[in-house]
């Protein structure tokens, strides 16, 4: 077993320190051109992440979101107080407090509402009361009286849940037809169904607060669906050849695999001798590799079979493991022993080692160079892949977790301060630092859309960041921690 590599403090690339001036005046306008500058064009941060409750094992999950049915004209604003499942003999009030919903601010986008536990049965309608409305002018609100506060939509034909369903409903805002005379808020609203779209421009988020997997379009940003995943889901992975998601359910270490045209279970693969799964990939559909952090072990899996092929001990605390197709290796970091693992994909015998900065989280291949996420240390080491020499150490932001790559550039999520860094490739610099919400961690890319999405797990939503412009112009709604991103191209 070889190994190299080398922690050269004098490697270091420092990001330049802004110059403190001594006249308190100037620190004073300084700081409020800032804050006026930091402010400029970004949304005001989300309201802290509400509890959630999951469904229990005779129960479904009902989630339900907000669109526009149509571009928004007339500058409607409403307060929803309740939303609530109606049956034939019973109400279940699902999940949520009293939310304003601004026409302005949805767009083209969609909103959260509620979610919650349901008994499993048939369902007539959903009940929601709308005590408040108003139009916005000039950021002045102009209310309007609501003579019909409790509103009942009537469901999609024949809607049933099922114990251990996780479903979406989505309701349609037509906003314009929402007011009458000039003077009266009469909501017109309509309920529309789950629409699984075609395997292309679709991304699945992990939830695992909820067993629950949502799809999300990459076309427009919105929640189209749900599935749910018992068993506490977290890491991905996808076969294109097969279209088939493999989804690990750490709580129950198992491999939930998915058929992804009917979003339908068709196998569980148990993980046998694991303390607690914490990472899973596979490089062709037919292996499935898991990490167990702690445990420090790798697992080999047999996706066809649903067996164990293998399993080896690794170093400290193994966090994060890559796939490197170039090279048919896989790459495994440990934290504890700041080594990055290359290791044979058929014996998991270790090639090589990397020694590292402190705390080695994500990692990135590309251009014959190793990216590590150096998450002690506050820096992003590079490293040639094929000597394990350090090339290069560039400061970034609090605690960097996770890196993407698209084009000629690296996306590296700083989950301690709110950020993601942008770095240029072929000059190996931070080019700049982009504003996000709270608590930053995966990334994953849509090439054709030029989106990059981020899971914010302290607001329970993603941030999607336009790669022209640099900056957020989006978020998708989830309502509850969001754990792993996937995109199907």
């Amino acid at each position: 077993m070889a190994s190299f590599g080398s922690d050269n403090k004098n490697d270091t690339d420092s990001k330049p320190c802004r110059q403190r001036g001594r006249n308190g005046f100037i620190l004073l306008l300084l700081a409020l051109l800032l804050s006026a500058c930091a402010g400029a064009g970004v949304k005001p941060p989300a309201p802290p992440l509400a509890p959630v409750r999951a469904a229990a094992a005779n129960e479904a999950l009902l989630s339900v979101f907000l669109h526009l049915a149509r571009p928004a004209s007339a500058g409607l604003w409403m307060e929803v107080d309740s939303v609530a499942l109606v049956g034939e003999n019973t109400i279940i009030p699902l999940d949520m407090q009293a939310t304003p919903f601004g026409a302005g601010e949805i767009m083209g986008g969609q909103r959260f509402v509620a979610r919650g536990p349901v008994a499993p049965g048939r369902y007539r309608a959903l009940r929601l009361t709308i005590n408040k409305a108003a139009v916005v002018r000039q950021s002045e609100k102009l209310f309007l009286a609501v003579p019909e506060p409790v509103v009942e939509l009537p469901l999609p034909a024949d809607f049933r849940l099922e114990a251990g369903m996780s479903r979406s409903l989505f309701l349609a805002w037509d906003e314009e037809a929402s007011v009458r005379n000039r003077a009266f808020f009469v909501p017109s609203l309509a309920v529309l169904p789950e629409q699984f779209p075609l395997l292309a421009d679709l991304a699945y988020v992990s939830c695992p607060d909820i067993d629950t997997v949502y799809l999300v379009r990459t076309d427009n940003n919105r929640v189209c669906g749900s599935l749910a995943i018992r068993g506490t889901p977290t890491y991905m992975a996808y076969d294109a050849d097969k279209k088939r998601l493999y989804v690990l359910a750490a709580k129950d270490a198992a491999i939930c695999v998915v058929e992804a045209a009917t979003s339908r279970i068709i196998d569980r693969i148990k993980i046998p001798m694991s303390v607690n799964p914490s990472y899973l990939v596979t490089n062709n559909g037919k292996w499935g590799y898991v990490l167990d952090e702690d445990g420090d072990s790798l697992f080999k899996i047999d996706l066809l079979q649903g067996t164990l092929d293998r399993r080896v001990r690794l170093g400290d605390k193994p966090r994060f493991m890559l796939w490197v197709p170039d090279r048919e290796q896989l790459a495994i970091s440990s934290g504890l022993s700041q080594t990055v693992y290359l290791l044979d994909p058929e014996t998991l015998a270790t090639r090589s080692t990397v020694l590292t900065g402190n705390g080695p989280d994500g990692l990135l291949v590309t251009d014959n160079y190793l990216y590590v996420a150096e998450s002690a240390s506050n820096t992003v080491g590079i490293y040639d892949v094929r000597s394990g020499q350090l090339s290069k150490r560039l400061n970034v932001g609090f605690k960097p977790r996770r890196l993407v790559q698209n084009d000629n550039r690296i996306y590296i999520s700083n989950s301690l301060d709110n950020t993601i860094s942008l770095l240029a490739i072929r000059q190996q610099t931070v080019v700049r630092d982009i504003r996000v919400g709270g608590g930053p961690l995966e990334m994953a890319v849509s090439a054709r859309h030029k989106w990059v999405y981020v899971a914010e797990q302290a607001t329970g939503r993603l941030a999607v960041v336009d790669q022209t412009a640099g900056r957020v112009v989006q978020h998708v709604e989830l309502g509850t921690k969001p754990q792993h991103l996937l995109v199907v191209q």
